[in-house]
Formats: C-alpha cells, structure tokens, sequence
C-alpha cells in the first residue's frame, strides 16, 4: 500500500506539480481511502519526504543501470553525465524536482527533505570521484564542482521542459554540458600528469 501511494504521489506531482498535489488528489489517483493513507502516511509531509527518498534511490538505480554497459573507465566516467540526465527525466527525478521546488515554501518537509538531497548529492560526487580518480583525475574538488554544476543544470533543464514542453533545447543544450565536460576532462587530465 506505502508503494502504491508513493507511485500515486509521484504520478500527481509530475501531471500537476508540487502545490496541487494534496491528500485527495493522490488518495483519488491511488483508489485508497483517506483512512488507509492516513495509516501509512499521518501527514502530507510523511509522503513527500517517502517520495523523496524513493526517487532518490530511483534516480541512483537508473544511473547504475544505464552506465552499466560502458566499458573501461574513461567510457564510464563519461556516460554519467547521460545517465543522470536520463534519470532527473524520469517520473520518480521530475517529482524529486517538483519536491525541491516545493520545499522551499513548506517549512514542515524543510530540512528532512535537505538530507535526503545531501545524501544523494554526496552519493553522486562520491561515485564520479571514484570513478575520475581511476582514469587519473587528481582534483577532487573541482569534480565536485562540476556534479554540481551538471545536478544544477540537468535540474533547471528539465524545469525549463516542463514548462515550455519542448524538449529539443534542453537535449542540445545536454549536448554542450557533455563537450564541456569532456574538455574539462582532458584538462584535469593533464594537470595530474604534471603534477
């Protein structure tokens, strides 16, 4: 039933977005009575945050999954960058994102919510690390940096397909964010041979 309920609300949030995703929506969606959803979830909260941490072990499964073809290491580090774009595009990534945006203004999912997105941010950073660390990056942070920068980017893109509907800019504009790191690579690359 907990399941069924966090596919409703993530069915909701992407069809309707974060402010008119309420009780009755999901409960409609689901075809559960607002007694069984109350049992798993006491509050509207409760069922974001489990959403939340959901679409986050969501969007980490799609990644493994998608980059799970590439073959050696450079091949892997930079599928990544497709992989996590395929990932905030999903159902379960565009809810995380509606959540995010949400959260903002609801003081009560606040700052459980911001662990569950440090957590999934710090496990992101920790397997590009491990994975430039192999092909001879020796710049931590700016790897660091450039997931934020991709997690920032791939975000604003799909909000940005959300609201226009047009998917075409946000895929040329992928497109670029790959080249440009691909030349960073091949930049910290080369630092780390000097060094």
């Amino acid at each position: 039933m907990r399941k069924k309920l966090i596919d409703a609300a993530i069915q909701c949030l992407v069809e309707v977005g974060y402010g008119s995703t309420t009780l009755q929506r999901v409960t409609d969606v689901a075809d559960v009575s607002r007694g069984a959803f109350l049992h798993h979830f006491p509050t509207r909260a409760q069922l974001m945050i489990a959403v939340a941490e959901f679409a986050a072990t969501e969007q980490t499964r799609v990644v493994r999954e998608f980059v799970g073809d590439s073959t050696g290491d450079a091949d892997l580090y930079q599928a990544i960058t497709a992989a996590t774009w395929e990932a905030v595009r999903q159902p379960a990534g565009i809810a995380l994102i509606e959540i995010l945006l949400g959260s903002r203004s609801d003081p009560e999912i606040g700052e459980e919510f911001t662990q569950v997105m440090r957590k999934l941010s710090a496990t992101h950073e920790d397997n590009v690390w491990t994975i430039a660390e192999s092909i001879g990056i020796k710049d931590r942070e700016t790897i660091f940096t450039m997931v934020h920068l991709h997690q920032a980017a791939m975000r604003g893109l799909v909000v940005d397909y959300l609201f226009s509907g047009e998917i075409g800019a946000a895929e040329r504009s992928m497109e670029l964010l790959k080249r440009y790191k691909l030349t960073l690579t091949g930049e910290l690359i080369e630092a780390a041979s000097k060094d």
